[in-house]
């Protein structure tokens, strides 16, 4: 949810651009010249439709009149021009005397105008009883001002106007009989001339009015006149103002390529929150003139090089960018309040955010230092014992052996060495939150599984910081207290308490869990929740091995092995490195995805011997590089390096019901847990399918390099991003739609031809796909009918591979 720049006109005029206007009976933008030239561009393209040669000097100001549909023009040729929605000027009015802006005032009905030496008020006369639509007989001129006035804002009863001469007025114009305006405000507030006065207001009917001068600064103010913030750190004149509703921002164009963008409510700026200008190279122009568009969610903005520039708001778009140093590689976070993102990087840090109490775009960071070559390391004793049962058992049990070797030469297949390739760097790989511990778990690209924890002995510090008289205190008073205040003993909540004052006490390494000899990609957490006795923690990576840590007492536990007992293979999960894991707490099993094409289904158990392999996913032709489970489903999804992302059916056979063509690699997968959509990010960018019927509903785009990790908040109702462009971002969360036929795909007449969908969401038929499906069909058939048949021949082969019945090409 964020403005994304649309286009940039580079050749607009040979002058400068002076003024800004929107005509949305028309649906153009218009930009008036120094030379009093008009041009109308379409706001949806930029494309030039018609230039105008009425005025005869400076533009100054556009103004759309609702009631009429007509977009009225000012210049200092002292001429108001009236455009009607056929293109043409439908009116001219003389004023006598140049006009720099312009307001009207619907509560009287009247036309306001910024002169020189104040503000002139006329009436409007749509009816044209005095011939045009503006009577140019003046009503009242306000003499408050003693230069150009070049801003006015008419609210409600009241109107403002600013101008050179540094000063803000506010008229009262209620109706008292005449025609007078009262000033009951009336005060130099700038060091320098005003340049221009905007209105703010934003869902909960805040209003704020916002000021920018020549002195470099900018100042909001209440509806009365009361400042509220100052903000002075622009580089030049503040030359534009607008507030732009829909991400409930402020943009200020003070002297750079790029607007300030600022919170309203606390003036803080949020712009390197906000991922607008973030990514943009400093070009040799500065914005001048802003103007937001309501009608199209647009701002405007020209330049100094005579430029137009149109940013559009994406429903889509990133709502919060947060900038690192460094790569991103993993994220995870935790539900209690407050929410809390942690992220994993390739310098081997951990890093905290927590969102900002005074607006919704803002982060705190703080990263987790120590030493951790001084931790306690645990695994390596008991791996000791374990090699040495298994050598006892090898003896114990030659014939295994021989079975195993006779395996191995009859297949031809030599038995695979195990990877020991340690890595100097410490790349954190994958980051998981235990809630019912508050650990953070890091597998590290140097093998080892960092576990971080609250400090115990600050947070019993801080517990004991409170005095024993407060609680008597609460006790002898407790009926003088609402019976429902948090006070009391029988409302308190202990377990968010507690949570606040470890948070407070903040996180240290407790330990370091070393049984790998390589680096560690994937973590999954199996607890009490789940039936478990204690907290169980599986952990896989490049030396194919699956470790059982007893995550509550930092132990390890045992090591998967298979009933293969030669000396290496014996805890050799899978033939490839292992690239990802999930668990299924419906089944109680889990997967893991490995480079050999292959995911494998195992039964979880706490003795390593028996999580028995229950089933395999075939069917992908590259590595497999993520694996989830759908818990609103009960399915399994796979992405993998050869452009798919496969579903498969989490009973019986798993057989592959869907395949999801997306043309390029898949790093890594998130399922919507609440209703179940498929989030997929394709090297940069992030496609949202619904679970149904697997249709593309959504595309974030915005990051510039691999997408490593994407997880789902529900609580916020977004999606997290982390990348290699060294940013998180996070996005709105797609929703079922209310009319739930909008979210259905439409029939198609074509014989079993599914529409694909490009990058940005347009849609092409794969017809040559379609016609080949036909001729191994014999006949034409629904889509449906192909799935179920493709199914059926599916389960008839003994495997998960999907036939070209049961393929879906999305792009």
């Amino acid at each position: 949810m964020a403005m994304e720049r649309q286009y940039m006109i580079r050749e607009t005029h040979t002058r400068p651009l002076t003024a800004v206007g929107y005509n949305p009976t028309r649906r153009e933008i218009l930009v008036g010249c120094e030379d009093g030239v008009v041009k109308a561009f379409e706001a949806e393209s930029g494309k030039l439709i018609s230039v105008f040669y009425e005025h005869k000097g400076w533009v100054t100001d556009f103004m759309y009149w609702s009631d009429t549909k007509v977009l009225i023009s000012s210049a200092n040729d002292g001429d108001l021009i009236a455009w009607g929605s056929g293109g043409g000027v439908s009116d001219r009015i003389v004023i006598g005397m140049p006009v720099y802006c312009m307001a009207i005032n619907p509560r009287r009905h009247q036309l306001v105008c910024g002169v020189n030496g104040g503000i002139r008020v006329y009436a409007l006369d749509g009816e044209r009883e005095c011939g045009h639509l503006i009577n140019n007989k003046v009503l009242y001129f306000a003499r408050e001002h003693t230069d150009i006035v070049r801003c006015i804002l008419c609210l409600d009863s009241r109107i403002y106007s600013a101008g050179y001469d540094q000063k803000l007025v506010i008229y009262d114009s209620s109706y008292t009989g005449d025609y007078s305006l009262d000033p009951i405000f009336n005060h130099v507030i700038h060091d320098a001339g005003i340049t221009c006065l905007q209105l703010a207001r934003d869902s909960e009917n805040n209003t704020w009015i916002m000021s920018g001068s020549f002195d470099k600064c900018m100042k909001m103010w209440t509806v009365d006149g009361k400042l509220v913030h100052k903000l002075d750190n622009f580089f030049g004149t503040v030359t534009g103002l607008c507030y732009v509703p829909r991400n409930k921002t402020v943009w200020v164009a003070g002297g750079a390529s790029y607007a300030w963008q600022y919170d309203p409510k606390s003036g803080d700026n949020v712009s390197d929150f906000i991922g607008t200008f973030q990514n943009i190279e400093e070009e040799k122009y500065h914005l001048q003139v802003l103007k937001y568009c309501p009608e199209l969610s647009q701002v405007v903005a020209t330049t100094s090089r005579r430029q137009l520039l149109v940013w559009k708001f994406n429903t889509s778009g990133c709502i919060t960018a947060l900038k690192c140093t460094t790569p991103i590689e993993s994220l995870c976070y935790t539900s209690k309040i407050p929410i809390l993102l942690f992220s994993g990087d390739h310098e081997g840090l951990i890093s905290k955010w927590e969102r900002m109490q005074s607006n919704h775009f803002m982060y705190s960071k703080e990263v987790f230092l120590g030493d951790l070559r001084k931790k306690k390391h645990v695994g390596t004793r008991i791996r000791e014992q374990l090699e040495a049962s298994t050598d006892s058992r090898r003896d114990g049990d030659n014939s295994k052996i021989r079975q195993a070797e006779s395996h191995y030469a009859f297949n031809k297949q030599p038995i695979p060495p195990l990877s020991t390739h340690n890595h100097a760097h410490t790349t954190i790989l994958k980051v998981i939150f235990i809630e019912s511990l508050d650990y953070i778990l890091a597998a590290s690209e140097d093998s080892n599984v960092y576990v971080w924890g609250f400090d115990d002995t600050a947070v019993q510090v801080l517990q004991s910081m409170r005095s024993p008289d407060v609680d008597m205190l609460i006790q002898k008073y407790a009926i003088l207290l609402d019976p429902k205040s948090q006070l009391l003993p029988q409302n308190s909540q202990g377990k968010d308490s507690d949570s606040v004052t470890n948070r407070v006490a903040g996180f240290v390494c407790k330990g370091v869990l070393s049984e790998h000899y390589s680096c560690v990609t994937s973590l999954i957490t199996i607890g009490r929740e789940h039936g478990q006795d204690t907290t169980y923690v599986l952990s896989g990576g490049w030396d194919r091995r699956i470790c059982l840590w007893d995550i509550e007492a930092l132990i390890l536990k045992d090591v998967c092995r298979t009933i293969v007992s030669s000396p290496q293979s014996i805890e050799l999960m899978c033939d490839g490195i292992i690239t990802d894991m999930a668990y299924s707490p419906k089944n109680n099993e889990f997967a893991h995805s490995s480079s050999d094409k292959m995911v494998y289904i195992r039964k979880f158990n706490p003795h390593g011997s028996r999580q028995t392999l229950l089933n395999t996913l075939q069917g992908h032709e590259t590595d497999v590089t993520a694996v989830e489970w759908s818990k609103p489903y009960n399915k399994w999804i796979t992405g993998s390096e050869d452009g798919t992302v496969r579903i498969w059916n989490g009973t019986g056979m798993n057989d592959c019901e869907q395949v999801l063509t997306v043309n390029r690699g898949v790093t890594c997968l998130c399922i919507d847990q609440t209703i179940g959509s498929i989030v997929i990010a394709i090297q940069n960018n992030i496609r949202v399918y619904e679970p149904e019927q697997y249709r593309l509903v959504q595309s974030n785009l915005g990051h510039v390099d691999s997408v490593r990790s994407v997880i789902h908040v529900p609580e916020r109702n977004q999606y997290v991003s982390c990348s290699w462009d060294n940013t998180i971002r996070a996005w709105n969360a797609w929703k079922i739609p209310r009319n739930k036929n909008a979210a259905k795909p439409e029939k198609k007449n074509m014989r079993g031809s599914i529409l694909s969908q490009d990058l940005g969401g347009s849609r092409e038929s794969d017809i040559s796909g379609a016609r080949s499906r036909e001729s191994n069909l014999g006949g034409a058939r629904r889509s449906s009918k192909l799935l179920s048949k493709g199914g059926e021949e599916e389960k008839k082969t003994g495997h998960g591979s999907t036939t070209a019945l049961g393929k879906i090409t999305a792009h």
